[in-house]
């Protein structure tokens, strides 16, 4: 046994970055096929086959074949997690049964994807030196970003929201996930893109196609998908760059400044330009502005009958309607309290053992109505879902964490703010904490929460090589 765990270590020594890497650079193709999947029908699709071995590979090779500093801590936090998932499971068992535990199991899966995984890159980053490179999220987030205007021009693209009819999501199967790992990625392409362009000579001039390619791609996805959250968080980014940038040529005056400050605000136009005439301005200006204020009983009434069925008489829903300001904040929410309210009220009828350890993701025989309907919320579906236990063994860690970073960031301001690799690194990371906690689909989405982990572990090793050199030193 301890011949074939060195064996495997050796091969994972050489193998593993190449094998982490070229995931990385699959995901676009996995979540292509699974959005063409979806759309045919299929039951399984490619996201829920991979994304499942991963999880359980990553678990194997944790447990019984790493071997790094701290090991023990870490094993700690998983078999925390692994007994709070048995407790979960027997306490929903006593609910419904085997069949009841069945119908949980593919969301468990879901949900619990981004702490197992974690677990695992920090193992390898810990044992081998490795994390998943800048370079390898930008080409992702380049290829993510090429999808959509291909299917655009070919025709082939589905609608992001069929209600309307705006917005293309290329072949994917969410305009929502897409969204959010574009808005992640996005930030990586367009830094690594500057900092290609001025090493474009006439012999490498296919690298200034690429990186040419790859913002204008950017650009039109972004305004094209008509989610808010890409939108909003690419075109922030971009402004930020090019003060970055005219911050940075002022103070240095160079061939490559002049080169990526120039980049950048052909950036910022040619986004602004796109925007003028694009699906992300009409659903914005004829569905989302057109609408506000609306009733909440006038969004459920073009609900689905079985959701709009379970919100009658909640607490929540009774609340919004009765409180305009609640109504209000509601609709800025794009009315997720509301669908949350049949699982919100399960949860609070249930009993000390459901509160602790959650409702989980179907119906039981026992619940007062149907509360399968999605938690979009991020922090609130995992304490509805997993209870006071699962959030502080779940988000509580991640909540920390962020503190963490912003609490480091200003303790060498000055030092942090002079690397665009390190700033991007912190961007990303608060835009993903963002996007769980104000629109969901982050961490409890493994498409998503695959990036959410790759840029928060860039974000933490960037911040501890920069903590060894003197305060005075420029990172």
């Amino acid at each position: 046994m301890n011949q074939l765990r060195a064996k495997v270590q050796d091969a994972a020594r050489t193998r593993l970055p190449m094998l982490l890497a070229v995931y990385i650079l699959c995901q676009p193709l996995i979540d292509v096929l699974t959005g063409l999947g979806a759309q045919a029908g299929h039951s399984v699709t490619a996201g829920v086959v991979v994304r499942s071995l991963v999880i359980v590979l990553a678990f194997l090779y944790t447990v019984l074949i790493s071997d790094f500093p701290g090991k023990k801590r870490w094993m700690l936090y998983t078999w925390a997690l692994v007994g709070y998932l048995v407790l979960f499971m027997g306490y929903i068992f006593t609910l419904g049964g085997f069949s009841l535990c069945l119908a949980n199991v593919k969301e468990v899966v879901k949900t619990f994807f981004a702490p197992f995984v974690l677990i695992f890159l920090w193992s390898v980053y810990r044992q081998y030196g490795y994390l998943v490179t800048c370079r390898a999220i930008a080409w992702a987030g380049a290829l993510y970003a090429s999808v959509i205007p291909i299917a655009q021009v070919t025709g082939t693209g589905f609608v992001s929201y069929t209600s309307s009819g705006y917005g293309n999501r290329g072949w994917f199967y969410a305009a929502n996930e897409v969204g959010c790992i574009m808005a992640i990625t996005a930030p990586f392409t367009i830094w690594y893109c500057l900092e290609v362009l001025p090493t474009v000579t006439k012999k490498t001039w296919w690298k200034g196609v690429l990186a040419a390619w790859a913002l204008i791609a950017v650009a039109i996805s972004a305004t094209s998908l008509g989610t808010k959250i890409v939108y909003a968080f690419t075109l922030l980014y971009c402004l930020a760059v090019l003060i970055w940038q005219v911050v940075r040529l002022v103070r240095e005056r160079s061939r490559a400044n002049i080169i990526k400050t120039v980049a950048a605000a052909v950036l910022v136009l040619l986004f602004l330009v796109i925007t003028q005439d694009s699906p992300f301005l009409r659903y914005l200006i004829e569905v989302y502005i057109t609408n506000l204020p609306r009733p909440p009983e006038a969004t459920v009434e073009v609900w689905d009958e079985a959701i709009a069925h379970a919100c009658q008489n909640t607490w929540l829903y009774d609340l919004i309607k009765s409180n305009e300001t609640i109504a209000d904040i509601d609709q800025i929410f794009s009315r997720r309290f509301i669908s949350a309210s049949p699982a919100v009220q399960v949860y609070t009828e249930s009993g000390v053992l459901g509160k602790l350890l959650g409702i989980g993701y179907a119906t039981a025989p026992s619940y007062s109505r149907e509360m399968y309907f999605m938690v979009e919320l991020d922090p609130l579906a995992v304490l509805l879902r997993h209870g006071v236990v699962g959030f502080a063994l779940y988000f509580a860690p991640y909540l920390a964490f962020i503190v963490w970073s912003i609490v480091q960031f200003f303790k060498r301001p000055a030092q942090r703010l002079d690397s665009l690799c390190y700033c991007t690194a912190l961007y990303t990371t608060l835009a993903g904490f963002a996007i769980s906690v104000l629109a969901g689909h982050a961490l409890v989405s493994p498409a998503v929460a695959t990036f959410v982990l790759v840029v928060g572990m860039q974000l933490w090793v960037q911040t501890q090589e920069q903590n060894k050199l003197p305060k005075t030193q420029q990172g």
